[in-house]
């Protein structure tokens, strides 16, 4: 019985120095996001899991309408499948980051699959030219061997303070979004640019809260800034 219950401590200190500190992390890093967006008045608009080759360039459209930076999460697979987009992005003065290559969750997968997943994804931006400094896990989920790997890489994990809702089951209404950043003082918008061929409303509804959020910053004197300008001015 002794044993059963002393190997059970250890796997249960096991799982939480795997999971829960990296939890632990996350959480302190989203709450020192959510302070500086404060401080500053600050909107960050990112986009993950893209670029897509008709609906991204319809977006940047979008915000060159507004002067407005944003940051895109990219993922290798779509890198390779849409290469061109990659320099539009950046001539748009847009900041690119790492979104993994074929978007691995570090919670399922196994450990050398998705450190290699990540590595992939980072290569995949090299390759076109694109040096990053910010990596946002798949899913949010990361281990203690995600955080090592990234922090012993050099680069710096973005997480988001704010879900638009664009991939859940069911969206919020635009309007509800725009309130919900007002009223935190700003945030770190999670948004998507991937291709929705058959879901056009969705794509519609990134297009829609990305204006409405562009207009609420006008008219409440938010700054729009990329992800890296939000931790380099706040």
């Amino acid at each position: 019985m002794l044993a059963v219950i002393t190997l059970g401590l250890v796997v249960l200190a096991a799982l939480g120095i795997w999971i829960v500190l990296p939890y632990l992390y996350r959480r302190a890093n989203v709450r020192n996001l959510e302070a500086r967006c404060r401080a500053s008045n600050t909107v960050v608009l990112t986009y993950d899991d893209g670029p897509s080759a008709h609906f991204t360039p319809e977006l940047l459209g979008l915000l060159a309408e507004y002067n407005a930076p944003a940051t895109f999460f990219v993922l290798g697979v779509q890198a390779d499948s849409n290469s061109e987009v990659i320099p539009k992005i950046a001539a748009n003065g847009h900041e690119i980051g790492s979104h993994s290559y074929a978007h691995l969750n570090a919670w399922k997968d196994l450990p050398w699959k998705v450190a290699n997943d990540i590595e992939a994804g980072v290569d995949c931006l090299n390759r076109n030219d694109v040096n990053i400094t910010y990596f946002r896990p798949p899913n949010g989920k990361i281990t203690l061997a995600t955080l090592l790997q990234t922090l012993l890489k050099g680069r710096r994990m973005a997480w988001w303070t704010i879900d638009s809702t664009d991939t859940c089951p069911e969206t919020i209404p635009p309007e509800k979004l725009v309130e919900t950043v007002k009223n935190a003082g700003g945030g770190v918008v999670l948004l998507h640019d991937f291709e929705r061929k058959n879901n056009e409303d969705r794509n519609k509804f990134v297009l829609e809260a990305t204006r409405q959020l562009l207009e609420m910053a006008k008219a409440e004197n938010f700054s729009v800034r990329t992800f890296g300008q939000l931790q380099q001015n706040a």
